[in-house]
């Protein structure tokens, strides 16, 4: 029997791709959450992302305007 998952909703931005098998990266409040490796993808709208990963199900809701501009691509690239 599978025990239970946690539930997670957030505000943030994937990073990259949501893909079954793989990691999730989410800009959420000025840093980033790495999740366990997604295991289903549920739903991808506007509104919403819901996913499941080893450890958690997921509700991703759009970040907030603030966050993403607090956000700074060339940082990455350093």
């Amino acid at each position: 029997m599978e025990s239970m998952k946690k539930a997670a909703t957030m505000c943030g931005t994937l990073m990259a791709p949501l893909c079954v098998g793989r990691r999730a990266l989410i800009l959420h409040n000025g840093g980033y959450v790495h999740t366990s490796t997604v295991v289903a993808i549920q739903s991808v709208d506007a509104r919403e992302i819901r996913f499941e990963t080893r450890n958690t199900h997921y509700r991703l809701l759009p970040a907030p305007v603030a966050q993403e501009a607090d956000f700074h691509p060339a940082l990455m690239a350093a």
